[in-house]
């Protein structure tokens, strides 16, 4: 039976696939949950039309990702203050979600924890090279860590 999933929906397929699954999956797990709907052609060609949208827009996003990048070049920093002992160690260590906030905060771009590639969490103050990768687009920013005034 061919089903157009509602969700991604593993080791199935993606949302919006037409996928052609075993009737008793379909009507007893599937449907019951909103997981899936009939695959019928009118819906398969009003599918079509959502995905082109779905791309177009997909294509936007990442085009302004790239000049938002591009923009940014080598000299994108993010300065972060936090407390730490006298020779610099850090009492709680920075971790993806401490970068993504300041990235937020002091240069409006709004990125998942996912996005910023760091091998290990940021404890000693001074300045780091983080790289961040997007749809396959990457950039390297300076995260400038601070001891915190207090």
């Amino acid at each position: 039976m061919k089903v157009i999933l509602t969700q991604d929906i593993p080791r199935v397929g993606r949302q919006y696939d037409v996928v052609d699954v075993a009737n008793g999956y379909a009507n007893n797990f599937l449907y019951p949950r909103g997981l899936a709907e009939p695959a019928t052609d009118a819906r398969v060609a009003e599918l079509e039309k959502k995905r082109e949208a779905l791309r177009a827009e997909e294509e936007a996003r990442v085009a302004a990702l790239k000049e938002k990048f591009e923009t940014l070049g080598e000299e994108a920093k993010v300065t972060i203050a936090t407390k730490c002992d006298d020779q610099g160690h850090l009492y709680k260590k920075l971790h993806r979600a401490d970068v993504s906030e300041a990235l937020k905060e002091q240069l409006s771009i709004e990125l998942a924890e996912t996005a910023i590639l760091l091998d290990s969490p940021l404890g000693e103050v001074g300045e780091h090279q983080v790289d961040i990768e997007v749809l396959g687009i990457k950039a390297t920013i300076t995260v400038e860590v601070t001891k915190e005034e207090d």
